[in-house]
């Protein structure tokens, strides 16, 4: 179970990191605005309480973001570390809160509105969006109050790279680098047949070499569900092929006929067809540059938050509840090594 922890760490990571999903701010937001009392604390931060009415709703919004089969396979162990993780991140942005504060960074009325209403506009509605606020607990006055914060931490993190230039050299370097990442793999649109023996899908092979129609043979002998369709299974990746397959397809795509003879796959034969395909294509730097620009200014970013945090922490008083501190720390499972992070094309490096 904790390998499968690990293998989401990334994600869980990477909001650690810097800032938390808007949700949760909003959680924040509400009970700092609400004017509760007496809630047990969870931690301070500089004198600052977070409670655990805050973490358990912060908590809540991030565990919405999973469906119902990845968290039945979570023990009371992840639980507790994923918690853990959400109560770091809510001191995170605390520190970074402060630190806006203490810097004097200011957010006009027409910013928050500006945020207020991108946030409208994610609902179908005015009505399901004063729904939303309801199930969160949240008035207008609140929700904008957390969005100023949001929006100081934002300036705050984008004021540590403002002078920071990427000079052309180190955007061309990165993309010599990383030619995989503006790669388009080859693609083919293929039929496909299925048998459980090499002899059946050698007498299909011959049927269609005696001049019947491949989506005739496919529909009347294949045992996949493609089969319905004449054998189209669409436009498929060679990435997403076994690699004898690929050799092969390379092979007969320009072939008039474009039948391949019957291959192994696992415990099946499997017969195609290339209607058609697509060549490898690498995107050329000029499209590309601003993307990587931009990529690379935030992962500067980020590395400069992180040693901001650092910082912050050294020089500030944190303390949590002794309650969470029995519980899993996330140093003893999270690896030294960085997460890897999201390429200027979406993917991981």
């Amino acid at each position: 179970m904790m390998r499968a922890l690990r293998k989401n760490l990334d994600i869980i990571l990477i909001i650690v990191v810097v800032a938390f999903a808007v949700t949760i701010y909003y959680g924040y937001g509400s009970y700092r605005r609400s004017g509760r009392t007496g809630q047990a604390v969870a931690a301070t931060v500089n004198h600052t309480a977070i409670s655990f009415y805050t973490l358990d709703q912060a908590f809540r919004n991030f565990l919405s973001q999973y469906d119902s089969k990845t968290l039945s396979s979570w023990d009371e162990k992840t639980f507790d570390l994923l918690r853990r993780l959400v109560l770091e991140n809510l001191i995170n942005n605390e520190l970074l809160y402060q630190e806006a504060q203490t810097r004097r960074i200011r957010v006009s009325s027409k910013e928050i509105e500006t945020e207020l209403e991108k946030l409208r506009a994610q609902f179908s509605s005015e009505s399901e969006f004063r729904r939303y606020l309801e199930y969160q607990g949240l008035t207008l006055s609140a929700l904008r109050e957390s969005l100023r914060r949001e929006l100081m931490i934002q300036k705050l993190t984008e004021s540590l790279v403002a002078d920071l230039p990427i000079p052309d050299e180190e955007v061309q370097k990165y993309y010599e680098e990383h030619q995989d990442l503006f790669t388009t793999p080859a693609q083919y649109h293929l039929l496909r047949m299925t048998f459980l023996s090499k002899e059946d899908a050698e007498k299909a092979l011959r049927r269609l070499y005696l001049g019947e129609e491949f989506a005739k043979v496919a529909q009347e002998v294949s045992l996949d569900e493609a089969a319905k369709k004449g054998g189209d299974i669409g436009w498929v990746s060679e990435v997403g092929l076994p690699q004898e397959v690929r050799e092969v397809l390379e092979k007969v795509k320009d072939d008039p006929r474009n039948v391949t003879p019957p291959l192994k796959v696992g415990d099946t034969y499997v017969i195609y067809r290339v209607l058609e395909w697509k060549p490898r294509e690498v995107k050329a730097f000029e499209d590309v540059k601003e993307n990587i620009r931009q990529y690379l200014l935030e992962e500067q970013k980020r590395v400069r938050t992180e040693h901001l945090l650092a910082e912050l922490r050294k020089k500030s008083t944190i303390t949590i509840s002794e309650a969470l501190m029995r519980t899993t720390s996330p140093e003893t499972l999270v690896s030294s090594e960085t997460p890897p992070a999201a390429g200027p094309e979406g993917e991981a490096e």
